[in-house]
């Protein structure tokens, strides 16, 4: 399968890659505005809270290994102050917040470098051995392998994903589709077994 290049990715795209060897991230593709690539959602007191990564802007048919982080603002910083904000009292915070400072302290020119390094960060927390291979695909010679997850509609489930409900800080109604980092810092190791109860077999 090939997956695009997402920022701290939602829950139906970790589930999706427990099935996967090899993970392929297709860094070829044209950019498209307010979708994972830079978005992700987590839950605060009030509201699901959308982290959003800024960039440069360019021509409008900027392939994503070519978009650039605005790094005008301190919106690492922000990101941050947010991410803490919403899970300082989850149960696993404290033991897994260290294993995120290098999105927040390193500096990142492109787009794709910085989302490299939050699935990396994600899967090792998870502990799941993937191989991640970044290269250009061609959409017409392997159209049946891309898998495409739309941020504007965080409820648009594929047919295979079943949201495995867990304890969250915020709220009485349980919100599905989150980053995963809601889950991490929920449940902590028992996050993958989670992801995995999320998956059904599809005949």
């Amino acid at each position: 399968m090939i997956f695009s290049s997402n920022f701290l990715p939602c829950l139906v795209y970790m589930t999706t890659i427990l099935e996967e060897s090899e993970i392929k991230i297709n860094i070829g593709e044209q950019y498209r505005k307010q979708s994972f690539r830079t978005r992700a959602n987590i839950l605060g007191p009030h509201q699901i809270e959308t982290l959003t990564v800024p960039i440069q802007k360019g021509p409008n048919n900027e392939i994503i290994k070519e978009i650039k982080i605005d790094n005008s603002t301190n919106w690492q910083r922000s990101i941050r102050k947010s991410i803490e904000n919403c899970y300082k009292k989850s149960s696993y915070f404290e033991y897994y917040e260290y294993m995120f400072e290098p999105l927040f302290t390193k500096h990142y020119a492109h787009l794709i470098d910085l989302n490299y390094k939050s699935l990396t960060i994600c899967l090792e927390l998870l502990k799941i051995n993937t191989t991640i291979c970044q290269a250009e695909f061609s959409y017409f010679e392997n159209k049946n392998d891309f898998i495409s997850f739309n941020a504007k509609n965080r409820l648009d489930f594929p047919e295979y994903y079943v949201p495995k409900e867990y304890f969250q800080n915020f709220g009485n109604k349980f919100e599905p589709n989150l980053s995963v980092i809601d889950l991490i810092f929920s449940k902590g190791p028992e996050s993958v077994q989670i992801l995995r109860s999320s998956r059904k077999s599809v005949n």
